[in-house]
C-alpha cells in the first residue's frame, strides 16, 4: 500500500498570548486557519523506519524531525516496530509561523493510523499530537478553529467564506523559543487572555497578535517588511510567531511594488481551506483515515 496526501499550512488571524504556565509554555488563544500552501507526504513498506526529504529544505532523519518522532510515538502507542518508507516534499517555509512541521507530524500521524490499521478513536491520536507540539492538534481537525490552552484545545469553527492572501515570507528564520522568551521579557506576568476574540466582533480579518513586539526585539529586520505590507495591504498581519506577514487585499500593481522593493523574499499566494477541503488533501490516496477514525 501506497499512501500520498497534502499537509496544508495555517495563519493565525488573531493570537492571544497569556501567563506562562507551570510546564514552561504560555497560555494561548488563536484565531487559525488553514490554507492551501502544502508540504506533501508519501508513505508506503519499508523493514525499518525510513526518511527522506526533498526541496529547498533537507530535513534530518533524526528525533528533531517531527515526522520521524510522529511515527515513532504512534508506533509505541500501538506497540508496534515503526516499519515505513516516509517521503516529504518541502514546500512551507521553515520558521516561518506557518506550522510546516507541526502539519508535517499531523498528517503522518492521519496516514500511518491508516497504513497500520490503528483500531482507536480519533482521541488518542489528539493526544499523540498533543505531545508532539502545541500546533500539532490542530491540523488533526484544520479548516478554522479557535485553539486554547498551549495549542491542545482546539474548537472547530464554521468555514468561512475562502480569502486569497499573499505571503510576503523575509529571507530569515524565527525560532520560536527566542521569540516566546522575547515576550515574556517584554510582558513578565501582566500578560492576560481576553475572553473573546477581537476577530468575533470586528470586520476586520485579523486580530492582534500578541507576539508582534517580541517578533521584532528578536529581528529588527522585520520592520522594513512590516513596512512595505503597511503601504501595500488594506490588512497585513505577522502570522505566529513570525517572519511570514500575510496580506489580505493586495492587488497586482502592490504585489509587483512588493516584488521590486524586496526581490530577496519570497512572495507566495494562498487561499484560505475549509475543513472539507482540508481533510479531502490530507485524507491520502486510496482512502479517508478520517472515515476509519470514529
Amino acid at each position: 500500500m501506497l499512501l500520498r496526501a497534502e499537509a496544508p499550512a495555517k495563519i493565525n488571524r488573531e493570537l492571544r498570548v497569556g501567563a506562562l504556565r507551570p510546564d514552561g509554555y504560555h497560555q494561548i488563544f488563536s484565531r487559525i486557519v488553514s490554507i492551501d500552501l502544502a508540504d506533501r507526504l508519501e508513505i508506503g513498506p519499508a523493514e525499518t523506519l525510513e526518511f527522506s526529504c526533498v526541496g529547498p529544505t533537507k530535513l534530518p532523519a533524526d528525533d528533531s524531525n517531527l515526522v520521524m518522532r510522529a511515527a515513532k510515538a504512534l508506533a509505541e502507542h500501538l506497540a508496534i516496530a515503526p516499519r515505513a518508507r516516509i517521503r516529504l516534499e518541502k514546500r512551507i517555509p521553515v520558521g516561518a509561523g506557518l506550522g510546516g512541521g507541526s502539519t508535517d507530524a499531523a498528517v503522518t500521524l492521519l496516514l500511518l493510523a491508516r497504513f497500520w490499521e490503528f483500531p482507536g478513536p480519533l482521541e488518542e491520536l489528539s493526544g499523540i499530537a498533543a505531545g508532539l507540539g502545541s500546533d500539532v492538534p490542530f491540523f488533526l481537525v484544520g479548516g478554522e478553529a479557535d485553539v486554547s490552552g498551549r495549542g491542545e484545545c482546539v474548537l472547530a469553527r464554521d468555514d468561512p467564506s475562502a480569502e486569497e492572501l499573499l505571503l510576503l515570507v523575509p529571507p530569515f528564520s524565527m525560532a520560536t523559543r527566542q521569540v516566546y522568551a522575547a515576550f515574556e521579557r517584554l510582558r513578565g506576568g501582566r500578560a492576560t487572555l481576553p475572553k473573546r476574540l477581537d476577530v468575533e466582533t470586528s470586520r476586520d480579518f485579523f486580530g492582534p497578535n500578541d507576539l508582534s513586539d517580541a517578533v521584532r526585539a528578536v529581528e529588527p529586520r522585520i520592520e522594513q517588511y512590516l513596512e512595505s505590507a503597511r503601504k501595500a495591504a488594506p490588512e497585513f498581519a505577522i502570522t505566529g510567531s513570525g517572519s511570514s506577514i500575510v496580506m489580505r487585499g493586495v492587488d497586482s500593481r502592490a504585489r509587483g511594488w512588493l516584488e521590486q522593493r524586496h526581490p530577496e523574499a519570497t512572495l507566495k499566494t494562498a487561499r484560505t481551506l475549509g475543513r472539507q477541503e482540508y481533510q479531502r488533501r490530507t485524507s491520502g490516496s486510496g482512502g479517508s483515515p478520517w472515515k476509519s477514525l470514529k
